[in-house]
């Protein structure tokens, strides 16, 4: 079987042309979304280092959430990778292996070759496990939603009471 014959180009786009993808299966909690646009704020140059992955038709495939920080941050322009003769199937794809993130930090190295108070001040969220369930500990007595105005971007959190 052949290969997916497709391009790639890196150029600068208007932020307000490229569209936000409704089907992206990850969002951002407000303290999260906070945290992105001051890191963009504080390091700007990420705007250009890190692009914004989009197909031929500008939909976003990989970097939603900053794109919502750059615009809350009122950039005009932003730096792409533009993505063209993938199949459906291959967006898909792309956006899920994209954004699995696999691998662990390794303890050691951050604790002995890094500054943590640096790190937590970069917005890095490092999880170490305990050997306990955290992800359980950490869910409350309620259920928590991130929702994203797909009209303004603007992201807010809506709770739920436990049903019994």
């Amino acid at each position: 079987m052949g290969k997916q014959e497709f391009e790639v180009k890196i150029h600068v786009v208007k932020l307000s042309s490229l569209v936000h993808n409704s089907k992206n299966p990850r969002y951002i909690k407000s303290k999260k979304h906070k945290e992105l646009v001051k890191s963009l704020q504080e390091f700007p140059e990420m705007k250009d280092i890190r692009e914004i992955v989009v197909d031929e038709n500008l939909l976003i495939l990989a970097g939603d959430k900053r794109t919502y920080a750059l615009e809350e941050l009122q950039y005009e322009d932003v730096r792409v990778k533009q993505v063209f003769g993938l199949t459906e199937a291959k967006k898909r794809e792309f956006i899920i292996k994209d954004n699995a993130h696999s691998g662990d930090w390794d303890s050691d190295i951050l604790a002995n070759e890094w500054d943590m108070d640096e790190l937590d001040e970069w917005g890095a969220d490092f999880k170490f496990s305990t050997g306990g369930d955290d992800d359980k500990a950490d869910k409350g007595d309620y259920k928590a939603h991130e929702v994203t105005c797909p009209n303004c971007g603007h992201h807010f959190e809506l709770s739920e009471s436990p049903t019994e």
